[in-house]
């Protein structure tokens, strides 16, 4: 099978962060081609120290991508695996590699992780927040390391500053970082930057959807719920070809089965989270700074002028 079969744009991080949408978007322009799935995790084994998979299957995910300039695939995961996952990318797919990533005001990310795994029956229905976070603080870097404790990595994954400089010393100006919040508040903007960021036309952004995706939703019954995740990770190719058709029938779900996530009124361990982020939040400004990033949303404004995230 030919090495071309490979994606030379990778949506690399971060969780919970807009990256579901941030794909559907892409993968609507004609001249994107996208993985048969989207999250991939075919680099994955490289940030747990797990043996790699063969690349057949990996070739497998872009055989329907023929005739188009961008191959794509976001595994948001990634953002996490460090030099060694990059190195693994970087080999398999040379140096025409570019990269996205996509940060998140770094408490509203947690939790809506936090939510997430709820919502995958990952953490027990009854798990407050303020428990989750004491939990995550007691958690080793060791055990962080650990596939099986990625429902723990909400309070950890929103240390940016920790691992993003081996993704800018890596990749320079093929690297492209995007925040969440204009992503929800102007997404054709976004898409524009990107757009032009691939070298590709974007005239074609009044064609394409920009409905919110993947948003995490909690639920009236487990076993329903259960079902559910069963069949949509069973079907997710048939959904990516078919998007109306999942649209449809997550509606029906969700007004069947579907409830809104309670608000976090632990206000104690809210403001907590924003002064153990705050150091993080200054480094990621300094470092996006030193990069050239002068466009930044205003928790990372507040970062870097000293305040409270």
């Amino acid at each position: 099978m030919s090495a071309t079969l490979l994606p030379n744009l990778i949506i690399a991080g971060v969780n919970k962060a807009g990256t579901t949408s941030l794909f559907t978007y892409l993968s609507q322009h004609p001249r994107v081609g996208a993985s048969a799935v989207k999250e991939t995790c075919h680099f994955l084994p490289l940030r747990y120290g797990e043996p790699m998979p063969g690349i057949e299957a990996y070739h497998a995910q872009f055989a329907r991508v023929v005739g188009k300039p961008v191959w794509m695939e976001s595994t948001p995961g990634y953002f996490f695996g460090g030099q060694p996952l990059i190195d693994g990318m970087r080999e398999a797919m040379g140096d025409d590699l570019q990269v996205v990533l996509v940060f998140r005001e770094p408490v509203a990310r947690l939790v809506s992780f936090f939510n997430f795994k709820k919502s995958t029956l990952e953490l027990p229905a009854d798990l407050t927040l303020g428990k989750y976070v004491e939990r995550c603080r007691a958690m080793s870097d060791e055990s962080l390391r650990k596939r099986e404790n990625n429902p723990w990595f909400g309070l950890e994954g929103g240390k940016y500053a920790d691992y993003l400089p081996p993704w800018v010393r890596t990749f320079g100006d093929r690297l492209k970082i995007v925040f969440a919040e204009e992503l929800q508040t102007d997404p054709s903007a976004v898409l524009r930057e990107l757009f032009a960021f691939v070298g590709i036309d974007g005239d074609e952004i009044d064609r394409i959807g920009l409905t919110l995706e993947n948003k995490s939703t909690d639920f009236r019954s487990a076993s329903a719920q259960r079902l559910a995740i069963g069949l949509n990770r069973f079907g997710e190719r048939f959904w990516r070809s078919h998007p109306g058709i999942k649209r449809s029938l997550r509606r029906a779900y969700y007004a069947l089965n579907g409830k809104a996530f309670e608000p976090q009124t632990d206000q104690d361990t809210l403001a907590g989270l924003h002064v153990f982020y705050e150091p993080y939040n200054r480094r990621l400004a300094q470092q996006l700074d030193a990069a050239g990033y002068s466009k930044r949303p205003d928790w990372l404004t507040l970062a870097a002028a000293g305040g409270a995230a």
